[in-house]
């Protein structure tokens, strides 16, 4: 699945070759979330809340590892989405 990743988004992904990310692929949609919620700006976080359902954000701040995440930034969105 295709979708426009806005620029304000890219800066997220920046260790990522956008080109090839494809969001119909589970851990490409699981870097996305765990990227945009660690270092996005409010543009991005409001983008990635229209592109993926709150269950799967939830799912994926429940799932991940937690050496995947900023620590403050885990513990906001555990909160934010508990």
């Amino acid at each position: 699945m295709k979708i426009e990743i806005p620029e304000f988004v890219k800066a997220c992904l920046w260790s990522y070759d956008i080109d090839t990310i494809d969001f119909s692929v589970l851990d490409h949609r699981t870097r996305v979330i765990q990227n945009v919620l660690n270092r996005g700006t409010s543009d991005a976080i409001s983008w990635l809340r229209k592109i993926f359902s709150e269950k799967e954000i939830i799912e994926v701040i429940e799932k991940s590892i937690s050496t995947d995440w900023n620590k403050k930034s885990l513990a906001l969105w555990s909160l934010i989405f508990n």
